[in-house]
């Protein structure tokens, strides 16, 4: 089989050759002088080079990127160049002796998460996260969109709408599918039930958009969740306690992953969870610092909503519900909270927390517990929920309860 050779393609990001063997070599390619063709690179020299959709570069490709950076040059090769050709112009010994200029800034965008980007590229960039479109700005691009084609919607339709499209291109393409079909009919409103045609008919998922609860309840607390790069969640903790005698009882935990595994290094390793070993960290803590004996109790403890839960962050939330189930005192329903609890009873950092703070908005919430480590001085004007920060369990129980 034959080597497979890349410098005969054409590279329109790194540059390439034309060499003499290729058709429209021109004068120079008859006389057997390899021409080479600057890339964007080389191009963007003394500015800035956007590559959209950086993730999507092949390896080699990437490799070639990495090493223009370090170089600030680009190097250029060919079978058909000769250093002692005199018929070869000046202009182009000179390239493939020192090479093109590729000194410039480099920005790329991608929707691939932050570990599937190379790190050594990842190592050479300040890496900025855009957060997803909220219901309320997707609402606002789908009624541009409805004013620039001259269409109207039915009561109902835009909340459909919002509620299925995931972004604003989702959005868009989902109303002019629907003004297609309105259009067809000869008219100029769409309707609801045409949005809801193109939903189910495009298979579109629903927003994971969740609401406070409208009283307090026992057993029940509001926990904040991060998925994605920046994406935040409220998750519903449910606490069922049930009284079954001294030391007889038991703990059933559902909607959290209960194993994962770790590859590194060529090696697989299999642990217990972080959300499992979290429970186990909150039953400590409640019978040590709070005094409550959950051995005695029958514990029923779920997540419910679909998606498994992992993590430590949802130690301060797993306490509250469980002591209130206990205790059979409500928890406040507008209050949200997030950290992770140690045995000690201290209420430890945890990731995502300006997002999170972000769902809560979008829930309803009017208090967010979060662990004094992570605060920050920028939540103190921020709009939206009240910002509060928590050192110690006993704290949280306090200010979770229903006032």
């Amino acid at each position: 089989t034959a080597r497979f050779d890349d410098r005969g393609i054409a590279d329109p990001l790194i540059g390439s050759v034309h060499d003499p063997i290729y058709q429209g070599a021109g004068p120079l390619g008859m006389a057997g002088i390899p021409q080479p063709k600057p890339g964007a690179v080389t191009k963007a020299h003394g500015g800035i080079l956007f590559i959209d959709e950086i993730g999507e570069l092949h390896p080699v490709q990437m490799n070639k990127l990495l090493k223009v950076l370090e170089d600030r040059k680009v190097f250029l090769e060919s079978a058909y160049y000769n250093s002692e050709d005199s018929n070869i112009p000046g202009h182009i010994h000179e390239i493939f002796q020192k090479g093109l200029p590729a000194d410039f800034r480099l920005v790329g965008a991608t929707t691939r998460l932050p570990e599937e980007i190379p790190p050594a590229i990842r190592s050479r960039c300040v890496e900025i996260f855009f957060r997803p479109l909220s219901a309320r700005e997707i609402e606002i691009i789908a009624a541009n969109a409805l004013q620039k084609i001259g269409f109207t919607m039915e009561e109902g339709g835009m909340e459909v709408l919002v509620k299925y499209a995931a972004n604003g291109r989702d959005a868009v393409n989902m109303l002019q599918i629907a003004a297609g079909i309105a259009f067809t009919s000869g008219k100029k409103i769409i309707a609801k039930k045409e949005i809801e045609w193109v939903t189910s008919s495009g298979q579109y998922s629903p927003r994971l958009e969740k609401k406070i609860p409208s009283q307090p309840q026992v057993g029940y607390a509001n926990g904040l969740a991060v998925y994605g790069p920046s994406t935040g969640a409220l998750v519903e903790v449910e606490v069922a306690a049930i009284f079954v005698g001294e030391g007889k009882g038991r703990v059933i935990a559902t909607g959290m992953i209960e194993e994962e595994e770790m590859g590194e290094y060529g090696r697989t390793v299999r642990r217990k969870s972080m959300a499992k070993g979290s429970l186990e960290n909150v039953l400590t803590v409640l019978r040590k610092h709070l005094h409550i004996e959950c051995g005695d109790y029958d514990l029923h403890i779920n997540f419910p909503g679909g998606i498994p839960l992992d993590g430590p962050s949802a130690g301060v939330t797993l306490v509250t519900a469980i002591y209130s189930a206990i205790t059979e005192e409500p928890v406040d329903n507008r209050v949200a909270m997030t950290g992770e609890v140690s045995i000690l009873g201290h209420v430890m950092p945890v990731g995502g927390v300006p997002a999170k703070i972000a769902a809560a908005r979008e829930a309803g919430v009017e208090k967010v517990l979060i662990p004094a480590e992570n605060w920050q001085e920028a939540f103190t004007g921020m709009r939206g929920p009240e910002v509060i920060p928590v050192r110690r369990i006993q704290e949280v129980i306090a200010l979770a309860k229903a006032r």
